[in-house]
């Protein structure tokens, strides 16, 4: 699963052309909005299931580039980082489901409205799965545009756990870059204090059965709703939050170069290993099954995989 907003087709295609190439023939689907009609058309080609989604928004005009052009507006989502109006909001929230039957739709229903469109992902995902996720035993929770497969995706032992991803060695929350500001803004000060030597899990990718996914999604949502403020990527910090505060159960993380994905961005090209056919490998040779943020390589790396060079990639 994954959403995919504004982007046009050739953005995509890599995605979805990868995917096939492994002879993955299980579902897809896309969260989608603001896609134009011949992006969606080429993306049903590919057999996903496509599922819009709907912004609160108004449109002002805009003088650029010496033209008038609209632009939408997202009101709700500069309101909810205000106080009162964001502890408001949660109250209501609260007063709306607690105890009651069918919480988390509601809850889900309520998010998917307000939050940033980086967060907007795992509501939508909630009650999507709250009503079709009994068809599946395992499922992924995927960016779109920066990962390509080189196998199957479940490709490994999933079993009844969640796996999450870590990115490369070294990167801990409290080291100054954009997760430090994340943890920091939505738990304080003392909750980075106290997780921020704790490696960065990459919430780009994540993986699990059915159970584990939907129990992930519903304390993500918890935890959402409870933000002070809701920036733009800060949905990392939520998942950072509850993975390393142990509020998701049966968690497994999986190191770069020794697991089924591997996390590109801070990647150095002299620690990644081709085999014959070009694949990226891990540690003990076997192939990475996705790699994510191949799009921050360097354009010699890039020549070198296989996988680039069959998804017709254009970054």
């Amino acid at each position: 699963m994954g959403l995919v907003k504004t982007y046009n087709f050739e953005k995509i295609k890599p995605f979805l052309l990868s995917l096939r190439n492994t002879g993955y023939e299980g579902d897809i689907c896309f969260l989608v909005g603001d896609l134009a009609p011949e992006t969606i058309a080429g993306i049903r080609e590919f057999g996903v299931d496509v599922q819009a989604f709907n912004e609160l928004y108004f449109q002002l005009p805009l003088y650029r580039n010496g033209k008038w052009a609209m632009k939408k507006i997202y009101p709700y989502h500069r309101l909810v980082n205000l106080y009162p109006i964001n502890r408001l909001n949660y109250w209501i929230v609260k007063k709306l489901t607690t105890g009651k039957r069918g919480s988390y739709r509601t809850k889900a229903q309520i998010a998917s409205l307000f939050v940033h469109v980086m967060c907007v992902r795992y509501p939508l995902y909630y009650l999507y799965l709250s009503k079709y996720g009994h068809q599946y035993d395992k499922i992924m929770l995927t960016d779109v545009r920066d990962v390509i497969f080189q196998r199957d995706p479940f490709d490994f032992e999933i079993g009844d756990r969640l796996c999450c991803f870590f990115e490369e060695e070294g990167k801990t929350l409290n080291v100054g870059d954009a997760n430090t500001e994340w943890i920091a803004q939505g738990f304080g000060k003392e909750a980075l204090q106290e997780i921020g030597h704790c490696r960065t899990s990459c919430s780009g990718t994540t993986i699990g059965s059915r159970d584990a996914i939907l129990n992930y999604l519903e304390v993500m949502i918890d935890r959402m709703l409870a933000l002070k403020c809701h920036t733009w990527g800060i949905d990392q910090g939520v998942h950072n939050y509850i993975l390393h505060k142990g509020l998701v159960p049966n968690v497994k993380f999986y190191n770069n170069y020794q697991g089924p994905i591997l996390t590109m961005h801070y990647s150095e090209a002299s620690k990644l290993k081709f085999n014959e056919q070009g694949y990226l490998v891990n540690e003990d040779g076997s192939t990475i099954n996705v790699l994510h943020q191949y799009d921050r390589q360097s354009p010699e790396v890039k020549s070198q995989m296989t996988v680039y060079q069959r998804s017709e990639c254009i970054c």
